[in-house]
C-alpha cells in the first residue's frame, strides 16, 4: 500500500476539522454579535408627540446605505444641533420621544438609526454604527450651518458610539447616559471570546479633545454607574459626572434634560466648572488635562 496515502487522509481530515472549527467559531460570533446589539424586529411605532412634530430625514452612509431619522429644527434665532444615538435593543422612535423634550429649549435635534435596526439595511458591527453616526453628523453640521455647534447625546450603545465619532470628527460637547467603559464590561463571561466588536471607550478617550458630560443613574443595575466614573476619571478633556438618584438604565429625560441643557449653557458660556449639584445629582467637575 502507497505510504503517502495515510498522510493524505490524515490531512484531509486536518482540513476538515479546521473548516468545521472555523465554521463553530463564525457561527458562534455571528450569534454573539446579534446578541450584543439584539435590533428590535418589531414593527416601528411612532411615538406620541407632545409638541412640534418632527421633520422625517434620510441620510446616506459611505457605503451606501439609506437609513431614516427624525429632525427638530432649531427655534428662531438658534443654531445648535443635538445629535442623539440610542442604545442596543432600542429603536430611532422610541428614542425621538424619550428626547422630544430637548427641543423645548430652543436647539435642534436630529434623532440617528442604526443599520440593521428597525428594519433597515445591513447589518450591525462597530465599523458600521461608526458610519452611521459620521452620516448623521454631516447632516446635523449642515442643519446648524455656520453660526451653530453640533453636540452628541449617545445613550447605553450610543455613548460607544459618540466617543467614537468625537475621536473622528469636530464637535462642540459629548453628552452620555448609562454607558460602559467596553463591552467587556457589561457582557457575560462566557461571550467575551466570541465579540467581535470591543467598543473600548476608555482607550478612545485618549483621542477626544470635546467637553464631557458623563451621566449615570445611581441605580442603574444594568450598566452599573462605576462605568461613568471610570471613563470621567480617565479623561483628560474637561469633564462633568452626574449621578442623579432615582434613574435607572431608562433615559427618563424628565429628569435628565434639565441637567443636560445647563451643562450645555454654561458649555457655551464658558462656565461650567461653576455648576453645582442640582436636579437630584452628585455633581463632579475637573478641568482638561495641561497638555490640552
Amino acid at each position: 500500500m502507497d505510504d503517502a496515502a495515510p498522510s493524505r487522509w490524515r490531512y484531509l481530515w486536518l482540513a476538515l476539522l479546521a473548516l468545521a472549527l472555523a465554521a463553530l467559531i463564525n457561527g458562534c460570533t455571528s450569534y454573539a454579535r446579534d446578541r450584543l446589539y439584539a435590533p428590535s424586529e418589531r414593527a416601528l411605532e411612532i411615538p406620541q408627540w407632545v409638541g412640534a412634530v418632527p421633520e422625517e430625514v434620510t441620510v446616506t452612509t459611505e457605503d451606501g446605505l439609506t437609513l431614516p431619522g427624525f429632525y427638530w429644527v432649531p427655534a428662531e434665532g438658534e443654531h445648535d444641533v443635538i445629535l442623539v444615538l440610542h442604545g442596543r435593543r432600542d429603536t430611532y422612535a422610541r428614542m425621538a420621544g424619550y428626547v422630544q423634550r430637548l427641543q423645548q429649549d430652543g436647539r435642534g435635534v436630529l434623532v440617528a438609526s442604526y443599520r440593521g435596526f428597525n428594519g433597515n439595511p445591513g447589518s450591525p458591527s462597530q465599523s458600521g454604527l461608526i458610519a452611521d453616526a459620521q452620516a448623521f453628523f454631516r447632516l446635523a453640521r449642515e442643519r446648524a450651518g455656520r453660526e451653530g455647534d453640533v453636540y452628541v447625546f449617545g445613550h447605553s450603545l450610543g455613548g460607544g458610539v459618540a466617543f467614537q465619532l468625537a475621536a473622528r470628527e469636530e464637535l462642540a460637547g459629548v453628552i452620555t447616559l448609562g454607558t460602559f467603559t467596553d463591552i467587556e464590561a457589561v457582557a457575560p463571561f462566557y461571550a467575551g471570546p466570541f465579540i467581535p466588536d470591543s467598543w473600548r471607550s476608555l482607550a478612545t478617550l485618549a483621542e477626544v479633545a470635546e467637553p464631557l458630560l458623563l451621566i449615570h443613574g445611581a441605580e442603574d443595575n444594568y450598566v452599573e454607574p462605576r462605568n461613568s466614573r471610570e471613563l470621567f476619571a480617565a479623561t483628560c478633556s474637561e469633564a462633568a459626572l452626574a449621578i442623579i438618584a432615582g434613574v435607572r438604565h431608562k433615559p427618563n429625560f424628565r429628569i435628565i434634560q434639565p441637567v443636560m441643557t445647563r451643562w450645555i449653557n454654561a458649555t457655551e458660556a464658558g462656565t461650567s466648572g461653576q455648576l453645582a449639584a442640582q436636579d437630584g445629582a452628585r455633581w463632579e467637575h475637573k478641568p482638561a488635562c495641561e497638555k490640552r
